[in-house]
């Protein structure tokens, strides 16, 4: 199968990209990799992939890509999380909403067969107390980030026909190894500043969050990716491993970091508070997640205890946005 993935070269596309070659696909990245493609190297050269560096935003480079034929694309591109959407608000509206509709779009009119849009599970804001939140639940986004995230659905939801299959995949919060490794994400975070001896600041340490090992969601791609156009034609999926409250990820990381700081803040930062239905896509596509949450803890720590990352503070760890590269691309 011939396949572009927006963001590829992103913190979960570099998993995912591995993935599809390995299983002989054909890959085409598109990324601004305004943090580097480094997490792509080992597969320069190859005969089944290659990298375009480029804007989604750029028209002329979306044109130019699409006469390559592409079967599907897989859209991860995006200005991702609240911090980085609140400081840029139009930039996370014209990426996140107006650039992923135009996307599709452009591939409905060069004959793609199925658009996968990586959309969020932050969507649903808040769940009902002891109710799971699942594909046909209500929608509550209650930060930039989220909001932009429900419009780009709308928007590429209404493309969805016969010949063009758009399908929704709701993630959970990521955590897991990477080769190209985030540190400013919950989990992630949290073993490093439990192993260095740092503070670790809680938000309502009772709110619920599902959560998605990064292997675990591009395998779920993957299976979406391969499943016949009638089984995902026109559907949303949510994909998650499992809903833990944050008091549960501090006793998960106290089994190997014994003496953790933490500093509880109450609750005004963050006020989302869900839990998370992973039924349809096991019963309608026989996906399983295979990595716990504990998993995924116990590899973190690992890596940071061999010294995998020279400096798991390193800026090139975070989310950081040099707004300058955006306006320089287009």
């Amino acid at each position: 199968m011939n396949v572009l993935v927006t963001g590829g070269s992103g913190y979960l596309g570099s998993v995912l990209v591995n993935k599809l070659l390995e299983k002989g696909h054909f890959v085409t990245v598109l990324d601004i990799s305004m943090f580097g493609a480094e997490g792509l190297i080992p597969h320069f050269g190859k005969k089944n992939f290659s990298l375009v560096t480029g804007d989604i935003r750029d028209k002329k480079i979306l044109q130019s890509i699409f006469k390559k034929g592409f079967d599907s694309v897989i859209h991860l591109a995006a200005l991702v999380g609240e911090p980085a959407c609140e400081e840029n608000p139009d930039l996370a509206k014209d990426i996140n909403c107006d650039a992923t509709v135009g996307l599709a779009k452009i591939a409905k009119e060069n004959k793609v067969g199925n658009f996968i849009f990586l959309s969020s599970s932050s969507n649903y804001g808040v769940s009902k107390p002891n109710e799971l939140a699942d594909e046909n639940s209500p929608l509550n986004p209650l930060t930039l980030y989220s909001r932009t995230k429900t419009e780009a659905e709308k928007g590429v939801s209404i493309l969805n026909s016969y010949e063009f299959s758009v399908c929704i995949v709701r993630l959970a919060a990521l955590f897991g190894l990477s080769p190209k490794m985030r540190f400013n994400l919950l989990i992630n975070e949290f073993v490093r500043d439990a192993y260095f001896g740092k503070d670790i600041i809680v938000y309502k340490e009772n709110s619920w969050r599902p959560y998605a090992h990064t292997e675990d969601a591009a395998e779920a791609l993957i299976a979406i990716l391969k499943a016949e156009r009638k089984c995902i034609s026109g559907k949303v999926f949510n994909v998650g491993t499992e809903n833990l409250q944050k008091k549960d990820l501090i006793e998960l990381i106290k089994k190997y970091v014994k003496n953790v700081k933490i500093i509880e803040k109450g609750g005004e930062a963050d006020n989302r508070d869900y839990k998370v239905s992973f039924k349809k896509i096991k019963k309608e596509l026989g996906f399983c997640p295979k990595k716990s949450v504990d998993d995924g803890i116990r590899e973190i720590f690992w890596a940071i205890k061999n010294n995998i990352f020279s400096n798991p503070y390193d800026e090139k760890y975070s989310a950081w946005i040099n707004t300058a590269i955006f306006n320089k691309k287009i």
